[in-house]
């Protein structure tokens, strides 16, 4: 108990440096402070969710917190369209520095919420499901991947849920087409490959 404590430390203080760093130095991406704090949400509801002690409904609040925010770590998979603003040739140290602190908030992110999502699955399927595992990361995906295309296209935010619902929802119906069919088919696909990944790369510890 007292390694896992010292680790979710470490894993906040490294978030914390990396959020300083990019504060510290001028570039194009302080979006990405915001961007790992809002990753780093659904981690932690996801270590409170695993405290068997919470009662039922804390569980089921928490658990529809954590799915609403739980897009935004795989969000993050999507900045690397920021590679545009740097350059692909990676010649001179400005593109070396920028492209390895893009790459290190996109990773932060997307490990926080495999690391999530794993934790989830675990705390309600135990850890030796395996049909129930792929179908709950497939299921999760998928809904994730539609999250993004409404934070990257629509522009719409986990906390508009609860500020402006009704217009959530209207966007929300009129957002079914043919374009973010193949979008959440593609990040979907590709969000449950890193999750089973990760997931049989835990099992195998």
């Amino acid at each position: 108990m007292r390694n896992v404590k010292r680790g979710i430390v470490e894993i906040h203080i490294l978030v914390a440096l990396f959020m300083l760093t990019v504060w510290l130095f001028p570039t194009n991406f302080m979006f990405l402070i915001w961007n790992v704090f809002l990753a780093l949400i659904p981690f932690d509801l996801s270590l409170l969710i695993k405290n068997r002690q919470l009662k039922r409904w804390m569980v089921v609040v928490l658990t529809l917190v954590w799915l609403i925010f739980f897009p935004n770590t795989m969000y993050m998979l999507t900045d690397f369209s920021h590679l545009s603003s740097i350059g692909t040739g990676l010649m001179t140290e400005t593109q070396f520095f920028n492209y390895a602190l893009l790459a290190s908030g996109v990773m932060i992110g997307t490990l926080l919420g495999v690391s999530s999502a794993h934790i989830m699955a675990v705390r309600f399927l135990g850890g030796d499901a395996r049909i129930e595992a792929v179908a709950f990361y497939a299921v999760l995906s998928l809904v994730s991947a539609f999250g993004i295309y409404l934070g990257r296209f629509l522009r719409l935010n986990s906390w508009d849920l609860v500020t402006n619902g009704h217009s959530v929802i209207q966007e929300v119906t009129q957002a079914f087409t043919m374009h973010s069919f193949v979008f959440v088919m593609s990040f979907g696909a590709l969000q449950l490959a890193l999750l089973l990944m990760y997931h049989i790369l835990r099992k195998m510890k």
